[in-house]
């Protein structure tokens, strides 16, 4: 478990290694595809008006990251006819998962989930196909670098692979975001076009792994190959694929019985519906265990063959490490990167809450991330040639942890704010919103009825000045016509200059008969069209650019149902400009459309909105730059530790259990992170995953200690 080196020359010379920029490249390649499942595509999704509900089941594609160790065994012991000759068994596989990988995302760009369900489907195929390929191109990676060097090279592979991943991460997460962007599509002013531009484009990105995989070499490993007949190997093929199969359709009926118990005892406790999803996975799982089983004892496959594959790597790495040790070592690698793991699967969501902009945000990260990811992951390769990589182990948990202490302090970098006024009539309410501005508020409707608007207002606390305020109309219950309105343009429903470069998104309501298909809700200005988008909420909402509302001579927009260029009903609404304003102002606030109201009603209806004010811009770039010089300089060593842990007789195999378990716990708790924020508050959550880290450095030092022991016996 150590890595020694002669001195700092050899150490900082070894990055140099022509085997080191190999796995840059190659970290680079599996970087790509795995945001293009999650954060890219739910804002594609988002942006094409698709519900949150479908949205989630997208989170199905990644799931052959954290279950790529059941047909890894395959990949290590599967020829592939003609190429595996030609390139090599690691680069035939590697170079069919890449192929696969570009399908897919193909596949992706030219669904448009905006044109109905079979778009959508066509979508979540290749959604599926790309988190498959990609697990597979990653199981290949990992055999690949684990077989191309010794032990003492490993945390030199290790950091410059971490280094290639995270900026292959930010191509297609940052990158991916601002061609996106700067084709124009934006939330209520979508364009399919420009996400299949970019998705296309991230295809043709990929092309730097396969001109890699052409170029480099077979690694040379002594190592003992199965010579089973060919029919064998399509035999095991077949039961895994039918394993497989059981288990989707497993999990797609046993959604109706969890539907049906669901509506039966009427439960909507998030902890509850989170347990009966775990069990509905657990079941089907098992379920394709059984029959995987089954096929093997009926002789559906050798069974010989079979235990070699699945079960002979299992066995070997409790034989060389013993039950006590083996079992310590997979619960350290199963919560090592808990505490960073969590905490980022929501730092997005977070910067956004925080008021900070798209591309504020994609700019820190794509700068400033990368760099420092760049700098962690080679410090940590570094520290690795001349330390014990348990000590840098300890020192990666630390830093992983207590890094997310700094997260509290740019919550609290804003200024604090009075409660949150609401007038209604006659009536007045006072809420306080939460650390980053939401507040929620319930009012009678018998009370909403007697008024056409409400008026919300909060300030600075201490401070009499920086007062904001916006009004905002909403619609009653009209059983005789339908009704229509525009939300005010902004907050004070005024256009100041600093906007002029913007889009603005205009919002309005509509309640009556549900509009045909034939039938569209337009905004117009001074004579031009902008079609609108309609939720089932009854918002319709476009993106207008800045200029052409302050050009406009009227100031007047007008919103129409048009059926066949008919026009059946309008309203109109008038809006000012500020040439006098050249900055943003310091403290805004934003109320949410409110659904119609119903006079005769005697429920409560929920007003919810955020006060929107600044926090430090400097804490931001401060807490990207020492989460990813963390984040890397962990990664690098804990990648060198699970490289150490794995025998040259079934590398891809164990190494894929050892990676599939180390973000298995983390994203089956960060799925319930969105949770954990709702009901303790962002710094709370930031404590405790920073809390969570205290039992992984004791587990460090525990693992440390056994490995000692087992060392001194076998030596």
């Amino acid at each position: 478990m150590t890595t020694q080196s002669t001195g700092w020359k050899s150490a900082f010379t070894a990055f140099l290694d022509r085997r080191a920029l190999i796995m840059l490249f190659l970290g680079f390649s599996a970087g790509i595809p795995i945001l293009l499942i999650f954060s890219s595509l739910s804002l594609w999704l988002g942006e094409a008006g698709i519900d949150k509900s479908a949205v989630t089941f997208f989170s199905w594609a990644a799931l052959g990251y954290s279950f790529k160790f059941v047909w890894a065994p395959l990949i290590d012991e599967l020829p592939v006819p003609v190429l595996t000759k030609i390139l090599g068994r690691r680069r035939a596989w590697l170079l069919i998962a890449q192929v696969l990988i570009i399908c897919a995302i193909c596949i992706m760009a030219f669904s448009n989930p905006a044109l109905g369900q079979s778009y959508l489907y066509q979508m979540a195929v290749g959604a599926v196909l790309l988190g498959f390929s990609a697990a597979t191109q990653d199981i290949v990676i990992d055999a690949y670098r684990i077989e191309l060097a010794e032990t003492q090279m490993q945390t030199v592979l290790a950091s410059t692979y971490n280094a290639g991943y995270r900026i292959g991460m930010i191509v297609a997460g940052a990158g991916a975001l601002f061609l996106a962007a700067s084709l124009g599509t934006a939330k209520g002013n979508y364009i399919y076009s420009a996400w299949k531009i970019t998705y296309l484009a991230m295809a043709a990105v990929m092309l730097v792994g396969i001109i890699t995989t052409l170029v480099i070499r077979e690694p040379q490993v002594n190592r003992v190959y199965k010579d089973y007949k060919r029919t064998d190997y399509y035999r095991l093929v077949a039961v895994f694929f039918v394993a497989v199969i059981s288990f989707v359709l497993s999990y797609i009926f046993s959604g109706t019985l969890t539907e049906a118990i669901k509506s039966q005892f009427e439960i909507s406790d998030s902890f509850l519906l989170f347990c009966f999803e775990a069990l509905r996975f657990i079941g089907s799982a098992a379920v394709a265990l059984l029959v995987g089983s089954l096929l093997v004892k009926m002789g559906a496959v050798n069974k010989k063959m079979a235990f070699e594959t699945w079960v002979n790597p299992i066995a070997d790495f409790f034989k060389r490490y013993g039950v006590k040790l083996a079992l310590v070592l997979l619960l350290l690698i199963g919560f090592y990167r808990i505490s960073d793991i969590i905490a980022g699967v929501i730092s997005n969501v977070f910067y956004q809450d925080l008021n900070f902009t798209k591309e504020q945000i994609a700019e820190a990260v794509k700068i400033y991330g990368v760099i420092f990811s760049l700098v962690g992951g080679f410090l940590g390769g570094l520290l690795a040639q001349r330390m014990n990589i348990m000590k840098l182990m300890f020192v990666g948990a630390v830093l992983a942890s207590s890094t997310n202490l700094i997260f509290i302090g740019l919550v609290k970098s804003g200024q604090q704010i009075n409660d949150v006024n609401v007038t209604v009539g006659q009536q007045n309410y006072k809420v306080q919103s939460d650390e980053v501005g939401y507040w929620k508020l319930k009012v009678p409707s018998q009370v909403l009825a007697q008024a056409d608007e409400l008026q919300v207002a909060t300030q600075y606390k201490d401070s009499s000045q920086n007062i904001a305020v916006m009004t905002l109309p909403y619609l009653k219950q009209d059983a005789k016509q339908s009704s229509m309105q525009i939300l005010p343009v902004t907050s004070d429903n005024s256009i100041a200059l600093y906007e002029k470069n913007n889009s603005l998104v205009i919002r309005g309501q509509y309640f009556g008969q549900p509009l045909s298909e034939s039938q569209k809700i337009v905004l117009s200005l001074d004579g031009q069209a902008f079609d609108a988008n309609l939720d089932k909420t009854g918002v319709f909402s476009a993106a207008i650019p800045a200029e052409v509302l302050i050009n406009s001579a009227s100031k007047q927009l007008v919103a129409g149902v048009i059926e066949n260029n008919q026009v059946l009903s309008t309203t109109q609404h008038r809006y000012t400009t500020n040439m006098n304003l050249s900055t943003a102002k310091d403290l805004e606030v934003d109320v949410q459309p409110l659904p119609v109201v119903n006079a005769q009603s005697t429920d409560e209806v929920e007003i919810t909105g955020k006060v929107i004010k600044p926090y430090s811009s400097l804490w931001l770039y401060f807490a990207i730059i020492v989460d990813n010089l963390a984040s890397g300089l962990a990664g690098a060593a804990f990648i060198a530790f699970l490289s150490s842990l794995t025998s040259v007789s079934f590398t891809a195999v164990q190494y894929a259990i050892f990676s599939s378990l180390m973000t298995l716990t983390p994203k089956i708790l960060g799925g319930y992170s969105g949770t954990i924020v709702s009901n303790i508050g962002y710094p709370n959550f930031f404590l405790m995953t920073t809390l969570i880290g205290i039992p992984i450095l004791i587990l460090v030092v525990w693992v440390a200690k056994l490995l000692r022991e087992h060392q001194h016996i076998n030596s």
